[in-house]
């Protein structure tokens, strides 16, 4: 899964970047996803190491896997329909 720890404001301030909650991006688009709940815990879905709900992850066979927003995820199988 494509998981980004975040990064808290102080060390944000030093290493000049902006601060950022955990969160995972998909491996298609690039489209951001937090990890957590709107109660401030990590989610059920992540917790267990499974897709964002609509989402989809491709195993591979050298990394932990591709991560999939939904969009991409229905692209990919419109992909597969085309080539059968």
């Amino acid at each position: 899964m494509s998981y980004r720890a975040g990064i808290g404001g102080a060390l944000a301030a030093v290493l000049h970047m902006e601060p950022t909650e955990p969160h995972i991006v998909c491996d298609g688009c690039g489209l951001r996803r937090t990890v957590y709940t709107k109660r401030g815990a990590p989610a059920a879905w992540f917790l267990a190491r499974k897709p964002a709900p609509g989402g989809e992850i491709v195993q591979q066979a050298d990394t932990q896997g591709l991560d999939y927003c939904p969009a991409c995820k229905a692209r990919r199988k419109a992909a597969k329909e085309v080539e059968l």
